[in-house]
């Protein structure tokens, strides 16, 4: 069990204390003494009202300069007793400080079990720094620090995220929750230093993407409204074939015509030699079909073939009212 509380300092303790520290000596706390009477007590005491069993102190040490740290064990295997009175003893048998209550017990020892005792002791009505905790090293319960070994918390989920707590221990499920939230959040960015093996030049010489980084991607192949020009196509193997419909250019008969209309289009300078432009163009004109006259048009599709210079290879004609 552990409690804190402010015992009663005695007349004859501070005297003890005060004999000590002229000597330039420290008063030691070695024993702890358990009584089962109830009273309140006063600084004339000297002793427990009816003391059960005094055990040494198995360990303490100071919090700060008027509190200190004790711990021990009542080991004894007399009969059960409630623990309705405490004293502190020094080495030399003088009672320092004593608690009690008139109603409330502090503990119950049961035969054959251990009472492990630990007292956070408030010792302000003595000088600082003139009390010393002796134990037997048998059990130590005082708080862990960073610097020594002692009893400590573990961390809750909520102190584990937070990340700030400075006195508690972390369970390893406590730790999956602290990365989790400090270091794979689902939204989150990275200053550009942060980034390590960037590419000296945009983009890389030799660089992959993946089928979900490319955006705006058509919903059917080919989309349903695309074209092809010159900013796509790339004659790049011998010979190439590039058709080209000037029809709605404008009416010629003539297939140089046609063909000026087709490099507008399709720029001169990205054919080689031995590649081929067929281009189909149309000639409408008034013609008189013997019942008066209507329109008469003539379609044509001639091959070029780039040879220096473009020439005429082959000519196919169709013809029809309208």
């Amino acid at each position: 069990m552990s409690s804190a509380f402010k015992p009663v300092i005695t007349q004859a303790g501070i005297t003890a204390v005060f004999n000590a520290t002229n000597s330039g000596l420290e008063a030691n706390i070695v024993a702890v003494a358990l009584g089962d009477q109830s009273w309140s007590p006063t600084s004339a005491a000297t002793k427990l009202k009816q003391e059960k069993r005094r055990i040494p102190v198995g360990n303490g040490n100071k919090l700060s300069p008027n509190q200190i740290h004790i711990t021990a064990i009542e080991d004894g295997q007399q009969e059960a007793y409630w623990v309705r009175e405490v004293g502190f003893y020094l080495e030399d048998g003088t009672l320092l400080a004593v608690w009690s209550h008139p109603s409330q017990p502090l503990a119950y020892k049961a035969p054959g079990v251990d009472l492990l005792l630990a007292f956070d002791v408030a010792l302000s009505a003595l000088p600082s720094d003139s009390i010393n905790v002796i134990g037997n090293g048998t059990v130590n319960l005082s708080p862990a620090t960073t610097a020594k070994l002692g009893v400590v918390r573990f961390a809750t989920d909520t102190d584990a995220k937070a990340g700030a707590v400075n006195n508690e221990v972390v369970t390893p499920k406590g730790v999956r929750v602290h990365g989790d939230a400090r270091y794979a959040r689902v939204s989150h960015r990275h200053p550009w230093n942060e980034i390590d093996s960037k590419p000296s030049t945009y983009p890389p010489s030799g660089h992959r993407h993946t089928w979900t980084q490319i955006d705006s991607k058509p919903k059917t192949f080919p989309p349903s409204s695309h074209s092809h020009d010159d900013r796509y196509i790339r004659l790049t193997e011998v010979p190439r074939a590039v058709y080209v419909d000037v029809r709605t250019t404008g009416t010629t008969a003539t297939g140089s015509t046609a063909l000026t209309w087709a490099l507008a289009i399709h720029p001169n300078s990205g054919f080689n030699n031995n590649d081929h432009l067929v281009v189909k163009y149309r000639n409408r004109y008034v013609r008189g079909t013997g019942n008066g006259s209507a329109w008469w048009t003539d379609e044509y599709t001639t091959t070029f073939i780039k040879a220096g210079s473009w020439r005429s290879i082959a000519t196919s004609t169709n013809g029809f009212w309208g």
